[in-house]
């Protein structure tokens, strides 16, 4: 895992970039990141999403929406964004985690999908996709700009060869529905 002094030698080297930057945000281990203006909402309803389906989820996302604030429920669930766009080599990747100022008050902004693969945002640096859940028994109401999250880089043992092939995500909108079935459909021979 890179220290600070480190993230600013690969910051300097263009291994990493990130976008705005500002050394108040760097850590002894990690940047922090902010939360960004745009969330997307999951619709309630009682049909179930099929996960493995062309276009899963799609039509149980509300559009889109630019806000200050966002209003999250106790047990709701939020697509948001960072402020910052990343970009990362093929010798690098991160980890995303809370901040344990948010995590105190149950905000989680990963549901597990923690990794940024090497070579993320290599084509254009992209922001991260949030994955906002209010684990508190009262509403949470977050602030667009608010320090929200640690970035984690580690330095791979050598040049990751598939970080070529760039992210499904990477350069679309961030807050978009899931492509599980958009990238790994060959794994049963193409089949919905």
């Amino acid at each position: 895992m890179l220290a600070d002094a480190a993230i600013l030698v690969e910051r300097e080297a263009g291994s990493l970039d990130i976008q705005p930057f500002s050394e108040m945000q760097l850590k002894g281990a990690s940047y922090v990141l902010r939360l960004g203006r745009r969330f997307r909402r999951w619709t309630a309803g009682a049909a179930p999403i099929r996960l493995w389906a062309p276009g899963a989820g799609a039509e149980a996302l509300m559009p889109s929406d630019e806000a200050d604030t966002l209003l999250i429920e106790p047990g709701a669930f939020v697509l948001g964004c960072t402020l910052e766009r990343i970009r990362l080599s093929p010798t690098l990747a991160a980890q995303i985690s809370p901040l344990s100022h948010v995590a105190r008050f149950g905000l989680g902004v990963t549901c597990g999908a923690d990794l940024v693969s090497p070579g993320f945002g290599s084509v254009t640096p992209s922001p991260l996709t949030l994955e906002l859940y209010n684990h508190n028994v009262r509403p949470l109401e977050l602030e667009a700009g608010m320090p929200v999250a640690h970035l984690r880089f580690v330095r791979l043992s050598g040049v990751a060869e598939r970080a070529t092939r760039p992210s499904i995500y990477e350069g679309a909108d961030p807050l978009s529905a899931p492509l599980l079935h958009e990238e790994w459909r060959g794994l049963l021979g193409g089949g919905t």
